[in-house]
């Protein structure tokens, strides 16, 4: 982990307001909200630099959060300082090229895994895209395991099954830490136990009974060597993902023991976005 960390607070944890009791729907965009959605999709606004003012300022026109829909999938949008549901709001094609390689070839009954799924920008989709396998969704955050529970709920995902638990090399207990007070940026200090669970991949896996894995996301903050690579190099041959897309560290690397898994086990790089590289089991 680079820059400065703080502990959450119990807001972060267990949420401020709750809208949760409120059906999706409820909180539709109004009519202004819809046209300012509208122009910054079509517009430079939807980019990075302008995208968190701009989004900020559509929610600031209504009172709580907003439901909308991305990828044919339901979202609670909360207006925090969460990169992602400014992704989610404003850009339409956000993250389509990491998302359409995990899925890409994916048969109805096919099972994937996202690790730090925070509301669920890549879980949703992985589940609609295949209703008949299992998509098993994990972030140590209590707070976006419950909004995902909701939206997966609300897009009628049967088959998106919720994990609230960090992962590492051993099971333990933990705590959680922020970076630039954005809930997307939430990592694991296994050095103190506040009660935040861990458990490694394999006893997840085993516990869901997922023999099978078509397509695994991974962006847990730092912590990816050591939640990844012991999977990797002790899972059966028929478990390893036959892809992967895994948050780079910098543009043209890899975190080490990931990539030296990756080279072990032929694992192909096939691309890379501004945040993520792709692998494909050769």
């Amino acid at each position: 982990m680079t820059g400065v960390w703080r502990a959450l607070t119990a807001d972060e944890l267990t949420g401020g307001d709750n809208f949760d009791a409120a059906a999706f729907g409820a909180f539709a965009p109004n009519l202004l909200q819809r046209l300012l959605i509208s122009v910054g999709q079509k517009t430079i606004l939807k980019r990075g630099v302008f995208r968190g003012g701009y989004a900020t300022f559509i929610m600031s026109l209504s009172n709580g959060p907003l439901d909308i829909f991305f990828r044919d999938c339901a979202y609670r949008i909360w207006g925090e300082h969460n990169l992602i549901e400014y992704g989610l709001l404003l850009n339409p094609d956000y993250n389509h090229a990491d998302l359409d390689f995990l899925i890409e070839d994916a048969a109805e009954d096919a099972n994937f895994v996202d690790m730090g799924s925070n509301i669920g920008l890549y879980s949703q989709p992985m589940a609609y895209a295949s209703p008949k396998g299992k998509t098993i969704s994990i972030d140590a955050n209590p707070l976006m395991a419950m909004r995902l529970k909701f939206n997966a709920h609300a897009s009628g995902l049967n088959n998106l099954d919720m994990v609230s638990t960090a992962v590492s090399d051993i099971d333990g207990c933990g705590s959680l830490v922020i970076r630039k007070n954005d809930v997307a940026i939430v990592a694991v200090d296994e050095s103190k136990n506040e009660g935040i669970p861990i458990r490694t991949l394999a006893s997840i896996l085993d516990e869901k009974s997922i023999k099978t894995i078509h397509g695994l996301k991974i962006d847990i903050e730092g912590h990816e060597d050591k939640a990844l690579v012991p999977f990797l190099m002790n899972a059966p041959k028929e478990q390893l993902p036959q892809r992967i897309v895994i948050e780079h560290p910098t543009a043209d690397t890899d975190y080490p023991g990931c990539t030296k898994a990756f080279e072990q086990l032929n694992y192909q790089l096939v691309g890379r976005s501004r945040n993520n590289s792709f692998y494909k089991l050769s």
